[in-house]
C-alpha cells in the first residue's frame, strides 16, 4: 500500500529522524553518507560537496557499524570521527541517544550520527540499508517540517568525488513527475595496473548491460548505484523508505521507485567512485574488482552476457505490451514468438519464464480490469528488476552462453561498438560511458503504453 510521508514518518522512520526537532536552520539541500571504516576517502568526499544552488547544504554523516564487526572496522571510524572533529569545528550536540554532532561545512552544516559504539551498534545482519535509512528518513523529517527546500533526497557513498554542479543537475530535473534521477558515474582507476585493468572491464559489464536492457525495452534500464542516487521525498516515503538490508538496498529501492515514476538518466558532470578493492559489502564494486584482481588472466577469461539474452528479453517484454493491447490471452502472443529462426530460443524462454512463475504472475496482474496503460504498469510491476535479473540469469544458464567480452560487444546491437572492439580497455570503457549518456534523452522506469507499430 502506497504511503503519504506523514504515515511513513510516524509509522516506519527511524527514532533518529525525531533529531529533526532540534535542528531550527534552514537548508537549500541534503544529503546522506552512510560510512563503515572509512577514513581518507570519507574525508575527501566531505571535501568535495559543493555549494548548492537554494542555501546551505545539509551533510548527514552516519558512521556505523555492528557488534561482531572487526576491530580494524572498530579502529578506523574512531579515527574518522576525531579528523572530522579536528576538521571541521566548532560542534553542537543535537543528541547524546544516539550521538548526534553538528558541525560547520564550508557549504553548510555536517550532522553526524553515530552508529558504531556500544549500545548503538547496529543490529546483527544490517548494515548499509539501515544507515542509508536513518539518515534519510531525519531528511524527510526535516524536508516535512519546511527546512529543506530542495525535494530531493540525495544518497552517496563515502569514497566518492562529487562534481561541482551536482546540486544543479538535480535543479534541472522535474520533481513532481519523477521518481528519482541517477547521476552520471565514472570511476577512479588505480595506478597498480592490475586493479586498473579490472577496474575497467568491471565499468564496461555496467555499462553493457544498462545499455542491453534499454535496448530491449525495460523499464528498469539504469545503474543501481546508492553512490549516485537521488529521491523525490515524497516518493521515498511512498515506498517504504530504504530496506534494512546489508546489500542490494540500492536495487532494492530504485526496483520500487521506478513502479511509481520516472528514473531519470542524467548524463552531467560525473559523480567519480573509488575504483578500489573493498569487501565491506558482499555486492559492491570493491567486491567484485576483488574477485576479478585474484583471477589469472582475467581479461582474457571476462565475459558479459550474450547479446541473445537481450534480445530474448526484449521479445517477452513485446509479449507484455500485446497482452495489455489486445488482452488476457498469453497463448496468442507466445505464439507469434519466432520460433523459426535459428538463433532464437522460444522453447527456453518459456520454460525459463515458466519456472520462475512469470506465466502465473501475468494471469494474477491480468484479473483485475483496467485500461491498457493500468494493464501494462501492473504487468510490468509484477515482471519487475528482480525478475528481469532472473530471467538473463536462466537464459544463460540454459544454453545461451555468455561471450568473452570483446566478441559479446562486437556482436551485440547496442553497444555501438561493431567496428571498435580492437581499441584497448579505456577507449572501450569510454566509448561505451559515450553510448550509455545518450540514454538521457528518455527517462526510465514502468511505462506509459506506446501506440502500436504498424
Amino acid at each position: 500500500m502506497k504511503k503519504t510521508v506523514e504515515e511513513y514518518l510516524a509509522r516506519d522512520a527511524e527514532p533518529e529522524a525525531s533529531l529533526a526537532d532540534d535542528i531550527d536552520e534552514q537548508f537549500g539541500h541534503a544529503l546522506q553518507i552512510p560510512a563503515y571504516a572509512e577514513k581518507e576517502s570519507l574525508l575527501e568526499t566531505l571535501g568535495s560537496v559543493p555549494a548548492g544552488p537554494e542555501g546551505p547544504v545539509l551533510i548527514v554523516l552516519v558512521i556505523n557499524a555492528r557488534a561482531d564487526s572487526s576491530g580494524e572496522v572498530h579502529e578506523a571510524n574512531r579515527v574518522a570521527r576525531e579528523e572530522i572533529a579536528r576538521l571541521f569545528p566548532p560542534s553542537r550536540i543535537i543528541s547524546t541517544d544516539p550521538p548526534a554532532h553538528l558541525f560547520d561545512h564550508p557549504h553548510g552544516r555536517l550532522l553526524v550520527i553515530d552508529r558504531s559504539a556500544p549500545g548503538r551498534f547496529l543490529p546483527a545482519g544490517q548494515g548499509i540499508g539501515l544507515a542509508r535509512k536513518i539518515g534519510c528518513d531525519l531528511v524527510l523529517s526535516l524536508r516535512a517540517a519546511g527546512r529543506i527546500a530542495s525535494p530531493w533526497i540525495h544518497a552517496t557513498d563515502a569514497d566518492t568525488l562529487l562534481p561541482g554542479d551536482y546540486f544543479e543537475q538535480i535543479a534541472r530535473v522535474e520533481a513532481d513527475c519523477t521518481a528519482a534521477a541517477i547521476y552520471f558515474f565514472e570511476h577512479r582507476f588505480s595506478e597498480e595496473e592490475s586493479l586498473a585493468r579490472a577496474g575497467r572491464l568491471y565499468e564496461i559489464s555496467l555499462r553493457y548491460h544498462t545499455l542491453g536492457l534499454a535496448w530491449a525495452g525495460s523499464p528498469y534500464a539504469y545503474q543501481s548505484m546508492g553512490s549516485c542516487l537521488a529521491i523525490r521525498a515524497s516518493a521515498y516515503g511512498e515506498v517504504g523508505g530504504f530496506p534494512k538490508k546489508k546489500e542490494i538496498e540500492d536495487f532494492t529501492i530504485l526496483n520500487d521507485l521506478a513502479k511509481i515514476g520516472p528514473i531519470e538518466r542524467l548524463a552531467g558532470s560525473p559523480v567519480r567512485l573509488a575504483g578500489r578493492i573493498s569487501t565491506r559489502v558482499p555486492t559492491s564494486t570493491g567486491q567484485a574488482l576483488s574477485v576479478l584482481v585474484g583471477k589469472r588472466g582475467v581479461e582474457k577469461s571476462f565475459r558479459l552476457h550474450h547479446p541473445l539474452v537481450y534480445a530474448h528479453l526484449a521479445a517477452w517484454i513485446r509479449v507484455l505490451g500485446a497482452i495489455a493491447r489486445r488482452g488476457p490471452d498469453l497463448a496468442a502472443p507466445l505464439s507469434a514468438l519466432p520460433r523459426e529462426n535459428p538463433f532464437f530460443r522460444a522453447d527456453l524462454l518459456e520454460e525459463a519464464l515458466g519456472d520462475m512463475g512469470a506465466f502465473a504472475a501475468v494471469r494474477a496482474a491480468i484479473l483485475e480490469p483496467g485500461d491498457e496503460i493500468t494493464v501494462l504498469r501492473r504487468l510490468h510491476s509484477s515482471f519487475d528488476a528482480f525478475s528481469t535479473r532472473e530471467l538473463l540469469d536462466a537464459l544463460r544458464d540454459g544454453g545461451i552462453a555468455s561471450l568473452p567480452y570483446r566478441e559479446a560487444l562486437s556482436e551485440a546491437p547496442f553497444a555501438g561498438l561493431a567496428d571498435s572492439t580492437e581499441e584497448d580497455l579505456e577507449e572501450l570503457r569510454a566509448l561505451l560511458a559515450q553510448e550509455e549518456r545518450l540514454l538521457a534523452a528518455t527517462p526510465a522506469g514502468v511505462p506509459s503504453l506506446e501506440p502500436e507499430q504498424a
